[in-house]
């Protein structure tokens, strides 16, 4: 056989697999595997890649630690890659340089994810080193002050930024005290400090589990291959994580309770409006993504942008946004303004809200935020990542495997009814929390 017709021939033989590798992922083409030890294994085959990537997360997030300890969960999980029972902090560094990979754990409220990415020839390492960052580390003292150290520069820098002392200000009044939405993951130069380095092998002993862990592989890696790679890595672990009590209910605002930070020689004032709101778990969610779009996010801003930015010319930006999650994400606007402007800007933004309560969006502006959505959502699994951020986010808010299936009609079903009842049930003009922060 010539060379041109052997190359033909390899092209048909992989057509089949490649069609295959760029179908959504879904309940076909996504195997499922759960441990003995608790742990749900997801594994979508993608041979068009020579590259695996490794995601996942634990039930362990800043929700598990005190308001006296706030920061805790973030800094311990900061510190896993500081050194483990088999890798030095240099030789996990260097080894993933070295074949241009990389391994990483980083906390949020709720839980706490880790992510490896190399070529498939070099998955046994991103596994072994996985496994050995999350059950081993062995939090060596002066890599905890040089990661201390870091900490708190990053929380000084945060006290000079207006948009961040505002933001925090706004989450302090939007919450209950004892509710940890009230208070910053990051943590305070107080807490920062005063946290020791048993607090942080407390929490990891503590909160660090495989019960109800998620890892999905994607990649150039056959799903039992998978399934036998994360087994070995973490099959053997048994570790029970403390008790977590449902989150503190959240009171409904009342009246509109208004605070500003004063920072010296800042010439923009950054403002923050809005209310605690819904979860991403309330069957809703999706007209309230397109609402919000249509408000403050899509093109420049949405109306918010065109009005207060492009009409007025009052504000550097302007935009809104639902923080969602499992629990009452904030809802807020947020704009960077001049001192004089901020009453200005929070009016017309409300007039904004009453608008999108009380008058049907053009089918022009809904048209056009469906097709977005339904149109980035290719886009967004092109790379193993994306995939992998896909069914890890199926799997977390029960969405079921056929959700990407099912988006497009979904989206395409919404109606400016629909928007406007959306805005009418979450959105608030009277009962809100405004904070500024700035000159």
């Amino acid at each position: 056989m010539s060379p041109l017709v052997t190359i033909a021939a390899r092209v048909i033989d992989t057509m089949p697999k490649i069609k295959k590798q760029r179908s959504l992922p879904c309940t076909s083409n996504i195997a499922q595997f759960e441990l003995s030890n608790g742990i749900r294994v997801y594994s979508y085959e993608n041979f068009a890649s020579p590259a695996i990537v490794i995601s996942g997360y634990l039930i362990a997030g800043a929700r598990d630690e005190l308001r006296e300890k706030a920061g805790l969960a973030g800094y311990t999980a900061d510190c896993l890659m500081r050194g483990t029972e088999r890798y030095t902090y240099e030789q996990l560094f260097e080894q993933t340089e070295a074949i241009g990979a990389s391994v990483s754990v980083s906390t949020g409220m709720h839980t706490t994810g880790f992510y490896a990415k190399s070529l498939a020839e070099d998955m046994p390492l991103m596994f072994d080193m996985l496994s050995d960052v999350i059950r081993r580390p062995i939090f060596p003292e002066q890599e905890l002050e040089k990661e201390r150290s870091e900490w708190l520069t990053s929380l000084e820098e945060r006290s000079s930024s207006t948009r961040a002392m505002s933001g925090m200000a706004f989450s302090e009044l939007a919450y209950p005290a004892e509710h940890p939405y009230s208070y910053s993951a990051d943590g305070y130069p107080d807490t920062a400090r005063a946290i020791s380095r048993d607090d942080v092998v407390n929490y990891h002993r503590s909160f660090y589990s495989p019960h109800d862990m998620i890892v999905c592989v994607v990649g150039a890696i056959d799903s039992s291959e998978a399934r036998d790679r994360v087994e070995a890595a973490f099959g053997d672990w048994q570790a029970e994580r403390l008790p977590r009590a449902p989150l503190p209910p959240v009171a409904k605002i009342e009246g509109r309770v208004r605070k500003h930070i004063p920072m010296q020689g800042k010439s923009q004032t950054n403002l923050m409006w809005g209310f605690p709101g819904p979860s991403r778990l309330e069957p809703d969610w999706s007209h309230c993504t397109i609402m919000n779009s249509i408000l403050g996010q899509f093109g420049m801003y949405g109306r918010l942008g065109e009005s207060v930015r492009k009409e007025e010319g009052l504000v550097y930006y302007i935009g809104s946004s639902f923080q969602g999650g499992p629990g009452p994400g904030a809802w807020s606007v947020f704009a960077g303004t001049s001192p004089q402007n901020v009453d200005r800007v929070v009016d017309i933004s409300l007039k904004e809200v009453r608008r999108i309560q009380q008058r049907k969006v053009t089918d022009e502006e809904l048209s056009d935020n469906q097709s977005y959505y339904v149109g980035v959502l290719p886009l967004q699994m092109e790379t193993n990542e994306g995939i992998a951020g896909q069914i890890v986010n199926m799997v977390r808010y029960n969405l079921g495997f056929d959700y990407l299936l099912r988006y497009p009609d979904m989206i395409r079903a919404i109606t400016v009814d629909d928007i406007r009842a959306a805005a009418k049930k979450w959105l608030d003009t009277e009962n809100f929390i405004l904070t500024s922060a700035g000159s």
